[in-house]
This record gives C-alpha cells, sequence and structure tokens, in this order.
C-alpha cells in the first residue's frame, strides 16, 4: 500500500518532468520560428496577444536567434497547477528567471505575458 506522502511526492515528480518537457517545446518552437509556440501559450496570455501578433515575435526572435539548446533547467516550484522555472541559454539575454507556467486542461503552459 502507497502512502499519501509517497503519492504526493510522485505527483510532483510527474509534474515537473511534465513542466521541463513543456518548457523545452516551448523554448524549441520559439527560437525555432514555429507557430505552435502560440499554442503552448497560457488563456489568459491568449487573450493578451493575437497569433498575428506573437507570430510576429516569434519570426523576430527566430531571425536574431536561431535555435539555441537550454544550458540549464530548475524547476523553481511546482504547486498544483502552478510552476516557476528558471531557465538558461549559451545567450544570457534569453535566460528566464522564475518564468510563470499554469497547467491548464492538463497541460503546461507559459503564462508570462
Amino acid at each position: 500500500m502507497t502512502s499519501a506522502p509517497n503519492t504526493s511526492a510522485a505527483l510532483a515528480v510527474d509534474a515537473a518532468v511534465e513542466l521541463e518537457a513543456a518548457v523545452r517545446a516551448y523554448s524549441a518552437a520559439y527560437l525555432g520560428g514555429k507557430g505552435e509556440a502560440y499554442d503552448l501559450l497560457s488563456q489568459r496570455c491568449r487573450e493578451r496577444m493575437t497569433r498575428a501578433a506573437f507570430l510576429q515575435l516569434v519570426a523576430a526572435a527566430s531571425e536574431q536567434y536561431g535555435p539555441q539548446e537550454i544550458a540549464s533547467l530548475k524547476i523553481d516550484q511546482v504547486s498544483g497547477d502552478l510552476g516557476r522555472v528558471t531557465y538558461t541559454y549559451a545567450k544570457p539575454e534569453l535566460d528566464q528567471r522564475g518564468e510563470p507556467w499554469v497547467r491548464e486542461t492538463g497541460m503546461w503552459r507559459v503564462d508570462d505575458c
């Protein structure tokens, strides 16, 4: 029989793994100039920015930086459906510190808008 703390710990680990995968997918889409990056925004962010406006940002980032690998990634916090993530690149101007993420309809989405 599994105790509640172990179950909670396992859920937290699963959430962190899912969150890390989402961060990496968003980074690859955003810096790779792919429109799927918009789909990885939270509902709140999508309400604040049209797809067309966001795709202009993605195109500019892709042109300026091109695809970049995440050098380091740390899940700062996961609490329920909210998370914060710090990740860095070889180009420090791309680094994100404590970036907010939210889980909506079972998927992690960036909430930094």
